[in-house]
C-alpha cells in the first residue's frame, strides 16, 4: 500500500473546463428528458423520476467538480459528495433497466415484484457498503479493510448489472418490444455493465492507484458510460419506445396508467 500515499484521493487536478462542458452536455439531456416526460405526464412514473433524478445527480456532481477550488478538491467532504452523487446516478440507471422491461407487459406478478425488489436491494446494499468505505478510507491503518468493502460493494453492483440479461430473457418481452426499445435496453445495460466492471477494477489496490492518477480514466470509463446512457434514454424516451399492454394515455387524453 506504499504507493497509495494520497488514498483515497486522486493524484490529478480536476479539469474544470472539461467538467463544465460535460455538465452542459448532461444538462441538455436532462432538459430533453424533462420535456418529454412532461409531455407523457411522467408516465411510466418510476422510470420518469428515476432517470430525472439520475440526470440531476450527475449534473450536480460535475458542477461540483467544475467549481470547487483546487486547494479543496482533495478534501474529505468534497470527495464523499462527488462519489455519492455519482453512485446514486449510476444505480438509478441500472434499476431503470429492470423497470423498463417489466413495463413492456405491464407486469405486476409476484415474481416480477420480487425481481425488482431484489435488484433494488442489491443496489441499496452496494450503496450501504460505501459507508464503511468512506469511514475506513481516511484511516491509513485501515486501508486494507476499506478495499475489502470496495470489492463487496462493486461486486453487488456488478451482479445487478449482469443479472439484468437473464432477467430480460426470462421476461420474454423481446418479441413485444419496439426496435427503439431493444436498442435502448441494449445500449443502457451494456454501458452500465462497463461502468460497474470498471468499479470492480478500481477496487483492486494497484489499479485504484493507476486509475486515480489520470483523469482520463474517470471520464472514459465512469462518466462516459453514464452520460451516453442518459442520452440513449432521452433519444429513445419511453413515450416513443415503450409499447405497453397498459396504455400510458388514452385517445381522449385520460391517464390510464397506474403506479
Amino acid at each position: 500500500m506504499d504507493d497509495l500515499l494520497l488514498y483515497p484521493y486522486p493524484t490529478y487536478i480536476a479539469n474544470k473546463t472539461v467538467a463544465g462542458c460535460v455538465a452542459a452536455m448532461v444538462g441538455i439531456s436532462l432538459i430533453a428528458w424533462f420535456i418529454q416526460s412532461c409531455q407523457a405526464r411522467f408516465r411510466p412514473p418510476r422510470i420518469s423520476f428515476l432517470l430525472l433524478a439520475s440526470h440531476l445527480t450527475i449534473v450536480i456532481e460535475l458542477i461540483v467538480r467544475a467549481t470547487v477550488p483546487e486547494d479543496r478538491q482533495n478534501s474529505k467532504t468534497i470527495f464523499i459528495i462527488v462519489n455519492s452523487l455519482f453512485a446514486l446516478s449510476q444505480r438509478m440507471i441500472i434499476i431503470s433497466n429492470y423497470v423498463f422491461i417489466l413495463e413492456v407487459h405491464y407486469v405486476r406478478s409476484l415474481s416480477s415484484r420480487l425481481i425488482l425488489i431484489g435488484a433494488i436491494s442489491c443496489a441499496i446494499m452496494s450503496a450501504i457498503l460505501m459507508v464503511p468505505i468512506n469511514m475506513l478510507s481516511f484511516d491509513p491503518e485501515k486501508i486494507n479493510a476499506s478495499f475489502l468493502f470496495r470489492k463487496l460493494s462493486a461486486s453487488f453492483l456488478f451482479a445487478v448489472a449482469i443479472l439484468f440479461y437473464p432477467v430480460w430473457y426470462w421476461s420474454k418481452t423481446v418479441k413485444d418490444m419496439t426496435m427503439q426499445a431493444i436498442i435502448l435496453v441494449i445500449v443502457s445495460s451494456t454501458l452500465c455493465a462497463i461502468a460497474t466492471l470498471f468499479t470492480i477494477i478500481q477496487s483492486i489496490p494497484s489499479f485504484y492507484d493507476q486509475t486515480y492518477s489520470h483523469e482520463v480514466w474517470f471520464y472514459a470509463l465512469q462518466i462516459a458510460p453514464i452520460v451516453f446512457a442518459h442520452f440513449a434514454w432521452s433519444v429513445f424516451h419511453p413515450k416513443r419506445s415503450l409499447v405497453s399492454s397498459e396504455p400510458l394515455i388514452s385517445a381522449t387524453g385520460d391517464d390510464l396508467s397506474r403506479l
